[in-house]
């Protein structure tokens, strides 16, 4: 067992190096500690902050998402239907090209019927021509028939 005496130097001792380390270390130590405790604290708060944020970031994002298809399919529609629109456009101006086609071909069709029409009839008369001609070159070769037929004509005029 220690004696008295080194019992109590050894407590004078550990006052005065306690009461040296409380005058000089302790206050900055404990300093130090609550720094430390409140920079964790604070970081931890800006974590939660951060965290918060980001969540709201994240339902943003899903609203943005959630917009940018929306409008992607309504984008999509527009074009369904402007290019319906476009085909229905082209269909109906193919449908009346395609009639004015068929005017004009059927306009052309009777233009050169009347024309050969026409024609024929020309020809008729033509022939008709040639052979009364002929006929009545054979017919009037005699004079005396040809006296006989004016006469006719001249006593059918006088009846009129």
């Amino acid at each position: 067992m220690p004696g008295i005496g080194l019992i109590f130097w050894m407590t004078l001792s550990f006052g005065i190096v306690l009461f040296v380390l409380r005058k000089f270390a302790w206050n900055p130590i404990l300093g130090t500690l609550r720094e430390r405790e409140n920079f964790i604290n604070n970081s931890l708060r800006e974590g939660q902050r951060i965290k918060r944020e980001l969540a709201e970031l994240d339902h943003t994002k899903e609203k943005m998402i959630l917009q940018t298809k929306e409008k992607a399919e309504e984008m999509i529609h527009q074009a369904k239907l402007d290019g319906d629109k476009i085909i229905e456009q082209a269909q109906e101006n193919a449908r009346a090209e395609a009639d004015k086609i068929i005017d004009a071909a059927r306009n052309s069709i009777h233009a050169q019927k009347k024309a050969a029409e026409n024609e024929i009839r020309q020809q008729i008369v033509l022939l008709s021509v040639d052979l009364a001609q002929k006929v009545l070159s054979e017919e009037f070769s005699d004079t005396q028939k040809k006296n006989q037929y004016v006469n006719r004509l001249l006593d059918d005029i006088k009846l009129n």
